[in-house]
């Protein structure tokens, strides 16, 4: 299965998408700022990094995270807001919010 880093200011939405990917078997681990998602980059390259695009940051972890090799994904509520997100990391899949763990299981 995947290692996952979910970077999302929202508590709530990060913890359930971590429980949702865990119980279908993925390692999981969290971060509520741009300074803890660097870190934890640092300490291993997860296989996926799911970033919320409006995370004061986002744009370092989104790029440290492609520069180490992980799939990135960006995601928010708002479609303008990943348009352009996707436009500064063409490499991340935009993702936009709400979704289930089953969405990431898809390649982009």
């Amino acid at each position: 299965m995947a290692s996952f880093l979910i970077v999302d200011g929202d508590r709530n939405f990060r913890e359930a998408l971590a429980i949702a990917l865990k119980l279908d078997g993925h390692a999981v681990a969290a971060a509520g700022s741009a300074e803890e998602a660097l870190a934890r980059i640092a300490a291993g390259r997860p296989d996926c990094c799911v970033v919320d695009a409006h995370l004061l940051g986002s744009d370092a972890v989104l790029e440290t995270a492609a520069a180490a090799g992980a799939r990135t994904v960006v995601t928010g509520p708002h479609e303008d807001l990943l348009v352009h997100a996707a436009r500064r990391h063409p490499c991340a899949q935009p993702l936009p919010k709400p979704f289930g763990a089953e969405a990431l299981a898809r390649p982009a």
